[in-house]
């Protein structure tokens, strides 16, 4: 078997120890390692069968939540059952009859802002106890009152001078009996504007204390403004 130079590739005669051409030195030869045989092929053992892969899972936007998970499906619409529609309820004005307003103010103002009615008709003027009386109304009606009862003793003493004395006296004091009654509602209502209670009036029948009622009654002035029985009579 030829040999040649590793290094300048020229051929080597024998077995040198370097290269006549280059001078490099000559590796000894190494022997060629033995070829390896090919191993025996062996018999094809037939492979068991393998299981089904399983299926690939659908993408998250594919995959169905479970029944728990699952929204219900709509109800379907009932329809709606007819109803008339309610009018609102009138409010009542804030007065002395509305027991809304009365709650949420003193009993001193009771009546708000209304404004005074005056009396019309002999029935509202003389024969009413509900309301105020201001003491220019008071001492007027008053006056009335002893103007009647002065011209029917006049009669009266006509009447007892031309038929019976006994006659006279008796029409005397029924008419006193009868101016008696719109003389205690003048003065129930006068003590209303003065704001004191309507039983007050009992001190017109006790002696000496008739007087002080009088006087208070006629010489004081009522209260200013609305009070618990009414509006102010001069508003």
């Amino acid at each position: 078997m030829a040999k040649f130079c590793t290094n300048c590739g020229s051929p080597l005669n024998g077995t040198p120890k370097f290269c006549p051409f280059c001078g490099t030195p000559v590796l000894a030869a190494q022997p060629a390692p033995p070829a390896q045989q090919a191993p025996a092929p062996q018999p094809a053992v037939p492979s068991p069968p393998q299981a089904a892969a399983p299926p690939a899972p659908p993408p998250p936007a594919m995959r169905t939540p479970p029944p728990a998970m699952q929204t219900p499906p709509p109800a379907p619409a009932q329809p709606a059952a007819y109803s008339a529609p309610v009018p609102p309820m009138p409010q009542a004005p804030p007065n002395a009859y509305n027991p809304q307003f009365q709650q949420n103010v003193p009993p001193s103002f009771a009546y708000g802002n209304e404004p005074y009615i005056p009396d019309e008709g002999i029935a509202a003027m003389f024969f009413r106890y509900d309301n105020r009386l201001n003491r220019k109304r008071y001492i007027l009606r008053g006056l009335v009152l002893v103007g009647i009862y002065i011209a029917v003793a006049m009669v009266a003493g006509l009447l007892g001078m031309l038929i019976d004395q006994e006659v006279a006296s008796l029409l005397i004091m029924l008419v006193g009996l009868a101016i008696m009654v719109p003389s205690y509602m003048l003065l129930i209502r006068r003590l209303h504007d003065l704001d004191r209670p309507g039983w007050w009036s009992i001190g017109a029948l006790i002696p000496a204390v008739n007087f002080a009622l009088a006087i208070y009654a006629l010489c004081c002035q009522g209260t200013v403004g609305p009070n618990q029985y009414g509006p102010d009579p001069l508003q």
